[in-house]
């Protein structure tokens, strides 16, 4: 997944990745995490990073799906555990055994179902007390600025009006002559986007969506778009958006997974000592984030 340490050359989303001063390398904090954990979950790296791309830490675990749309992350992929999340296959994870689950924009890119399995699976592999922290793109403030045209919000849009940056990204035209409506539907529904050269057969215009949300309410609305998205395109392009998340669907799926301790969270205010770090962290496109954790 689109990740921490490391960026697409381009894109598509348009969102902005906090980078590393390019003069020091990213602190790992070692010696907190000697004061904090056992040596055994240290060795044995008990620390899982879910859609980690490039991340890279002596005591954390990546967990990723290899394809050729992160090739570019193939090195730190072949450390960790290849796991494709829509195979709704159990983590390879002994019960009990990990001090820490982090996400960071990656849920976004899953279906209902396999976010479900995920948190799930994650409550099983958690030892009492483990935190299970959560990054994502925010419905609502994608919705704000699209209720309102707030087109100053989308600072994808003079990026992706440049001809080569567009087909790159597999846009069909130029964001500076796009709708409100098609831009904030491509960031959760990408393949129903009208904006999308290789999307759904069946796309969304704009005065349907209008009559979605009209009709069906907010979360029926969005619910509606992303059931429209079929699961092969994005699995041929996986650094599409598939789903929306809010604080409230959020902990609804927590909850069914077992955690009774959820918060909301902001940039950099995890409960967890070690995810306090901006270095490795809460770095991916904070602008636009919802953070929530979950301690089992």
């Amino acid at each position: 997944m689109i990740k921490n340490l490391m960026q697409r050359p381009l894109n598509a989303l348009g969102y902005e990745v906090r980078k590393l001063n390019a003069k020091r390398a990213p602190r790992l904090e070692l010696e907190l995490y000697k004061q904090l954990y056992p040596e055994d979950s240290l060795v044995n790296r008990r620390f899982y990073n879910v859609g980690a791309g490039g991340f890279s830490h002596p005591y954390w675990t990546n967990i990723d799906h290899q394809s050729d749309w992160y090739a570019f992350y193939k090195e730190q992929m072949l450390k960790g555990i290849d796991h494709d999340l829509f195979s709704l296959k159990p983590l390879p994870i002994a019960d009990s055994s990990a001090e820490v689950v982090y996400t960071s924009h990656t849920v976004e890119h899953i279906t209902n179902e396999a976010a479900q399995h995920l948190f799930d699976e994650t409550h099983r592999i958690l030892k009492p007390n483990g935190y299970f922290r959560l990054t994502t793109p925010n419905i609502e403030l994608e919705y704000r600025a699209f209720s309102e045209n707030d087109r100053h919000y989308y600072r994808s849009i003079d990026r992706y009006s440049i001809e080569a940056n567009w087909k790159k990204a597999m846009y069909n035209g130029p964001l500076n002559k796009a709708s409100t409506a098609q831009i904030f539907l491509f960031h959760f529904a990408s393949s129903v986007s009208m904006l999308h050269a290789d999307g759904a057969p069946e796309r969304i215009t704009d005065d349907e969506l209008l009559s979605l949300f009209k009709d069906l309410g907010f979360e029926g609305a969005l619910d509606h778009c992303i059931s429209r998205c079929p699961v092969e395109i994005q699995k041929k392009y996986p650094g599409n958006h598939l789903n929306w998340w809010s604080y409230a669907k959020m902990t609804r799926m927590l909850k069914q997974a077992g955690f009774s301790r959820i918060h909301l969270s902001g940039y950099q205010q995890s409960y967890c000592p070690v995810l306090r770090n901006t270095d490795l962290f809460d770095n991916t496109h904070p602008r636009i984030s919802l953070y929530v954790e979950a301690i089992k």
